[in-house]
């Protein structure tokens, strides 16, 4: 009797290791098959360098923040403040007073990253540099609605968030020019704004149209055209042709890339970058993840 009270006894362990080990098993599988939701800059982050998209989509790590970034964001800011200001309802105000109000609300989008400012490794006279360089590109983008009768025009739709559940995937547009008349004679208008120094339609950014569109024809049942203003030039917009080929592909990319991102394993990520460390706050993570 004793012998068979140990017998069953050793059978419940092992059952219940087992019972144990499969529900482990289980909880790794689910947290494998986890999906994330993808944006152009994700997927461009991927394609660049997986251990990018790991630090910031798995890590959830902050990246540093540089002139670059700071810059585009403020300018960007300010652009959009103009249209939710309803400054486009004021076609009879003097071009100078239009001008001071646009350099003003990007001086105050300027000042709000002052603490972000002071913790660059840059002099005062590379600041300064860079503020002017970014009150061009707010003229040149006054300069640039007045051109193309913005007044006349009904106000757009700015800052724009689009999902798709079926891709899952997600994407911020600019600037929308909606036709609302329904009319499919004239198409709606996508525009996103750049601070780049160039005005190269990259691959990058040439995904990142071709994903807005993928988003937009799903949601809205229309093809749009795609344009690009590169902000830093006078006259710096740009219609991007994306054709329907290139967006199937760019399906299917995004699909593989949910495939490949479902792990939460670093060793799945590898840098090909070489700059990952520099680029984000890594001081939180132990030093075998760098």
């Amino acid at each position: 009797m004793i012998r068979l009270e140990h017998t069953e006894h050793r059978k419940g362990n092992t059952k219940e290791r087992e019972q144990s080990k499969k529900k482990e098993n289980q909880k790794g599988e689910n947290k494998k098959k986890k999906k994330r939701w993808l944006s152009p800059t994700a997927v461009n982050n991927y394609l660049k360098c997986p251990r990018s998209f790991f630090l910031s989509k798995i890590e959830k790590l902050k990246q540093k923040p540089s002139i670059h970034l700071i810059r585009g964001i403020a300018v960007h800011s300010a652009a959009e403040k103009f249209y939710k200001n309803k400054m486009n309802k004021y076609p009879e105000m003097d071009y100078s007073d239009l001008r001071n109000i646009v350099l003003g609300l990007f001086k105050t989008e300027w000042e709000y990253k002052k603490n972000q400012l002071d913790r660059l490794d840059l002099n005062p006279d590379e600041i300064e540099f860079f503020y002017s360089d970014s009150q061009k590109m707010m003229i040149n983008f006054l300069d640039d609605f007045i051109q193309n009768k913005g007044f006349e025009k009904p106000t757009p739709i700015v800052e724009k968030m689009l999902f798709s559940h079926k891709y899952l995937l997600l994407a911020k547009l600019d600037k929308i020019e909606m036709n609302r008349n329904d009319s499919r004679e004239i198409p709606d208008y996508i525009e996103d704004f750049k601070t780049s120094k160039s005005m190269e339609i990259t691959e990058s950014i040439k995904r990142q149209l071709g994903i807005c569109s993928i988003l937009y024809e799903e949601i809205y049942k229309r093809k749009p055209v795609l344009g690009i203003n590169f902000l830093k030039f006078r006259k710096g917009k740009k219609i991007v042709e994306i054709s329907e080929e290139y967006k199937e592909e760019l399906k299917n990319l995004i699909l593989d890339i949910h495939s490949k991102t479902q792990s939460e394993d670093i060793d799945d990520y590898p840098c090909t970058c070489g700059w990952c460390k520099k680029n984000f706050d890594t001081d939180t993570l132990c030093q075998r993840l760098i």
